[in-house]
């Protein structure tokens, strides 16, 4: 693939144009993170920005349904498709992590209430964009953006946002904010400070955490056999690399997790990457032996996890993931 083919795209009628768009669209969604700096991946990128404002609404709706959760997509394309019409832009405004900061805060200062609902549906919305969504969006934006766990607010903020809701609904949000700014203040104490078990150790293992991970990515197992069957091994040091590596987060913060005298932490992340219920009861049992607490601790956990939302989940990982990220290039300066 080189430049020949963004030549013909600008060359080619507008179904052709069509059709070849959707084949590149096809083609950048499979693309992953080890490639979104690519030579063919920028290639792809450009060939789509070259045609982007020749193509019907039918073609730009299939790129944003397509492309919204793919990293490898480029912010000016994203910023393209998220400046269209609600229907299309959707998408792309709810989900996707190419949008820039910059566009995703000059959305929020210029655009309607159905842009404004969907930026506060984001599993990640920074502090300013919070607080332009607050000041300009109505009752449902405020209410979404108080919802969304994954929302940088002030308390002060947020208590005024939860006071015009049910109170219910105000007292199990205010309850999970609570306990969610604990765990991510908690990942950045030294260990001496957090109640927790000893060390995992490595056991003795039929399949090794790589030859999972290469079975699950060429389709013929699942992280949850995987995680099943590490843990029924008396293998937690496994479970931690699995999911360190499904997750995004670093091992050294999964295992903490994993060895905490609380559940939050790893059933939050064990939830993010879809484990289901009688994979987490066979890590409950493991840790109960490994803490050294009675089995009806675990029973306690499976329970919290049966109540624990996928979407709640999803967006505190992303927000540990992204203060991790912080802490490390402040201290990298």
């Amino acid at each position: 693939m080189d430049d020949s083919l963004l030549k013909l795209a600008k060359a080619s009628s507008s179904q052709k144009k069509h059709e070849l768009a959707a084949h590149m669209t096809g083609l950048l969604a499979v693309r992953d993170d080890a490639t979104t700096s690519s030579e063919e991946t920028k290639l792809l990128n450009s060939m789509l920005e070259g045609v982007y404002t020749s193509l019907g609404d039918d073609a730009k709706q299939e790129m944003s349904d397509k492309l919204a959760d793919v990293s490898a997509m480029s912010s000016t394309l994203a910023a393209a498709l998220a400046n269209e019409e609600i229907p299309i832009a959707q998408a792309v405004l709810e989900r996707s992590t190419s949008l820039s900061e910059a566009d995703i805060v000059k959305l929020a200062q210029t655009k309607g209430q159905d842009f404004l609902l969907a930026l506060a549906k984001r599993d990640h919305v920074s502090k300013d964009v919070t607080k332009i969504l607050i000041s300009r969006g109505d009752k449902d934006v405020k209410q979404t953006v108080a919802c969304n766990l994954g929302a940088e607010i002030e308390m002060p903020e947020f208590e005024a946002l939860v006071k015009d809701m049910p109170k219910q609904m105000g007292d199990r949000i205010r309850h999970l904010r609570k306990s969610n700014e604990e765990l991510l203040e908690d990942l950045f104490k030294d260990d001496g400070e957090i109640a927790a078990g000893s060390e995992l150790q490595r056991r003795p293992s039929k399949i090794s955490p790589k030859a999972w991970v290469m079975g699950i990515k060429m389709g013929k197992t699942t992280l949850n056999k995987a995680v099943y069957q590490c843990s029924v091994e008396h293998n937690l040091f496994d479970v931690v690399a699995l999911l360190s590596f499904f997750s995004g987060m670093q091992l050294k913060y999964v295992h903490n997790l994993m060895v905490r005298f609380d559940s939050t932490g790893i059933a939050t992340i064990c939830r993010a990457t879809g484990l289901g219920a009688k994979e987490f009861q066979a890590i409950c049992k493991e840790r109960c032996k490994h803490l050294k607490f009675p089995e009806s601790t675990g029973s306690k956990w499976l329970t919290n996890y049966h109540m624990l939302d996928d979407t709640d989940a999803r967006r505190l990982l992303n927000l540990m993931k992204i203060k991790l990220k912080a802490t490390e290039r402040a201290e990298a300066a």
